[in-house]
């Protein structure tokens, strides 16, 4: 007799091809993997037509018909979440968006907001705008819990598996109303994206969820020690998983590899221009590795709400005309900058795993990198310094741009770690926690 397979709910809110961040590549690669070993469903608050999900089911609820009898208009249970202090009064893309500011400045820059939960006629509007963050980001995270749990009466499902604070309240509940045991996968923190004086109404959630959880998925040790340190969680149910990448892309891209035309020595920053993935210190990195050779362009590939702030620190420092600044680029055209550059750079204050530098291995390209990155647990051998140390940045850069031999020996020990990590991997470890909670 075929052996039953365990029903997994999963939550999501960012998927394929719709992106802004990692969130939705790393759940892609999980919620894949995980349906070759077990009955998964996932739910995201918008499904594109091109959104797949092999072996699996997604549902968007942007494509519910929400005149459904199972959505009956009841009292909304989560009046400790009906206030929402401290949240940001404009919210950028997921993360939300990041200040190099005290916790002073930081609250009176924020305001308190009444959230309501939008009329059932209006869930359509709301699930279906093309920014699934944007302004009013709560509404819709408020919204995505009453449509998810009032559906998942009509489900049969064993464990919740929840990415991140946004499906968390739904995770919650869900575990609360239908006694069913929940895994919270933590892909970034309010810490990583604020700092430690983050005490807002998502560093609460994000607490009262990992409290909740019967298991902790941390994407890397370094994230781990951040819930230790700031959320006080027990350090007995949280099991670090690493992302993965995709071996059989990384075949094609090799064949791909292509030489770069100009004669300058071209170094790639990839990921939103935020306090978080440290900035400011790429371009004091660029003022000191310009001292040692100009023949050099800093390819800077992302949005976010430090981009004019950079673009000015980039004048006043007498480096701007070494940068480019190409804005948000879709996956086809991070996968051509990445085969004509020379050298990733991620200088991250805080970054739970990285999945830019996996990719950037996979073009074989070095990688140099904070310390602070979840990434370097995977990836031993990427040059590392501490995230304020631009003297030792520019040197790493320096000697990868000018030592063939270096660079070389990089690339061929980076493409043998990258080996081991799949997203099989992955979904391999999650499967044997889902098998503890199952017994």
């Amino acid at each position: 007799m075929k052996e039953k397979k365990l029903k997994v709910l999963m939550l999501g809110w960012e998927y394929p091809p719709k992106l802004t961040g990692g969130l939705g590549q790393a759940c892609y690669g999980i919620a894949s993997a995980l349906a070759e070993v077990v009955d998964l469903t996932l739910i995201i608050p918008k499904k594109d037509p091109a959104s797949i999900l092999p072996g699996g089911k997604i549902i968007g609820l942007n494509e519910l018909n929400f005149e459904d009898s199972f959505f009956i208009e009841k009292e909304f249970k989560y009046e400790s979440f009906a206030k929402v202090k401290y949240i940001p009064a404009y919210f950028d893309i997921y993360p939300i968006s990041n200040t190099n500011i005290s916790k002073v400045e930081y609250e009176e820059r924020c305001i308190e907001i009444e959230t309501k939960i939008p009329q059932k006629s209006k869930y359509k509007e709301v699930f279906n705008e093309e920014n699934i963050y944007g302004i009013n980001t709560m509404e819709k995270v408020m919204a995505y819990t009453k449509v998810v749990v009032e559906f998942a009466e009509s489900m049969d499902f064993d464990i919740i598996h929840a990415h991140d604070w946004i499906t968390f309240l739904a995770a919650m509940e869900l575990k609360h109303k239908f006694n069913k045991p929940f895994v919270a996968h933590i892909h970034s923190l309010e810490i990583d994206r604020v700092g430690e004086f983050a005490k807002s109404k998502i560093f609460e959630i994000e607490k009262s969820a990992m409290e909740a959880a019967n298991y902790v998925f941390p994407v890397s040790f370094y994230t781990r020690d951040c819930i230790l340190k700031y959320y006080n969680v027990d350090i007995e149910k949280i099991f670090p998983i690493h992302n993965g990448i995709d071996h059989k892309v990384i075949f094609k891209r090799r064949n791909k590899k292509k030489k770069s035309q100009s004669k300058e020595k071209k170094i790639l920053f990839l990921g939103r221009l935020t306090r978080q993935k440290g900035a400011s210190f790429l371009v004091e990195t660029a003022v000191q590795l310009l001292q040692k050779s100009e023949n050099i362009k800093f390819i800077i590939a992302g949005n976010g709400d430090r981009l004019r702030e950079i673009m000015q620190y980039a004048i006043q420092r007498g480096v701007k005309s070494y940068f480019e600044f190409h804005g948000f680029l879709d996956k086809k055209k991070v996968q051509e900058i990445m085969l004509e550059s020379d050298v990733y750079f991620m200088p991250s204050i805080s970054e739970p795993f990285g999945l830019a530098a996996l990719e950037a291995v996979s073009h074989d390209l070095p990688v140099v990198a904070s310390h602070q990155a979840g990434v370097t647990e995977v990836l031993p051998d990427i040059l590392k310094a501490n995230f304020w140390d631009t003297g030792k940045f520019a040197n790493y850069l320096y000697a990868l741009l000018n030592y063939k031999g270096l660079k070389k020996d990089l690339i061929k020990l980076n493409s043998k770690n990258i080996s081991n990590i799949t997203w099989t991997k992955s979904a391999e470890d999650i499967f044997f926690y889902y098998n503890k909670l199952a017994r």
